[in-house]
């Protein structure tokens, strides 16, 4: 039993409500500063670094230094892809159903990849054009799926120690979106077409009208927007 990970202390270090603020702020896969991580968590700036030096300890987050500044993230796509399936298994212990915007259920960055409604239906059609392999093993790239990558100009990718694609269950839909590499660059392909854009501040992705022509030539989504 000794062997095993320690899951009482990552469990500890993410129950505590502050610093669940800070990881849920930057489950979009941003950089933010303390006193921004303090004021979104509407705790004192002193607090706020205490917790964060906390989650750094417990490799959680990442820091890059820029002058004077310290900018904290997630550590990497592990640490968002086990946050997003622990929000999952809160909202099903809730007693209650809770209320959650609209525009965040409809599409939203699970850090660097779409997911909400959006993400759920990408991994729908891929799955269904036979361009991903759904298996007891997880998801896999098919022939069909490379010649496609092939196709946008994405090319055979090299991923190092990172999933080529994987399913993430889903907070809203409770369903699989696609991650891993191909979920981040899929999301990269559509911000940088215009297709979808950040909401300041949050995890919301606006759809833009771009997104309906894109998603179905480049996806096979027959997407419908509002």
């Amino acid at each position: 039993m000794k062997a095993l990970p320690n899951v009482a202390q990552v469990g500890a270090l993410i129950g505590d409500p502050a610093r669940a603020a800070m990881l849920g702020a930057l489950m979009d896969g941003s950089e933010r500063p303390a006193g921004e991580l303090a004021a979104l968590s509407g705790i004192a700036p002193q607090t706020a670094s205490a917790h964060l030096a906390r989650l750094l300890d417990g490799g959680l987050l990442a820091v890059s230094h820029r002058g004077r500044h310290r900018y904290y993230r997630l550590r990497d796509s592990e640490v968002a892809h086990a946050i997003e399936t622990l929000t999952v298994a809160a909202d099903l212990s809730h007693s209650r159903k809770r209320r959650i915007d609209p525009a965040l259920r409809r599409a939203r960055r699970c850090y660097d990849h779409v997911a909400g409604e959006l993400g759920v239906a990408i991994c729908d059609a891929l799955v269904s054009n036979g361009r991903v392999v759904a298996g007891g093993d997880g998801y896999a790239l098919s022939d069909k799926g490379r010649t496609w990558l092939a196709a946008l100009g994405l090319g055979s990718p090299t991923v190092g120690g990172r999933p080529l694609v994987r399913p993430c269950l889903d907070w809203t839909e409770r369903r699989p979106h696609i991650a891993g590499w191909l979920g981040a660059a899929l999301c990269t392909r559509l911000e940088a077409a215009g297709a979808i854009r950040r909401q300041r501040e949050t995890r919301v992705l606006v759809v833009t009208p771009k997104a309906r022509d894109l998603l179905w030539e480049e996806v096979g989504l027959d997407w419908n927007l509002p």
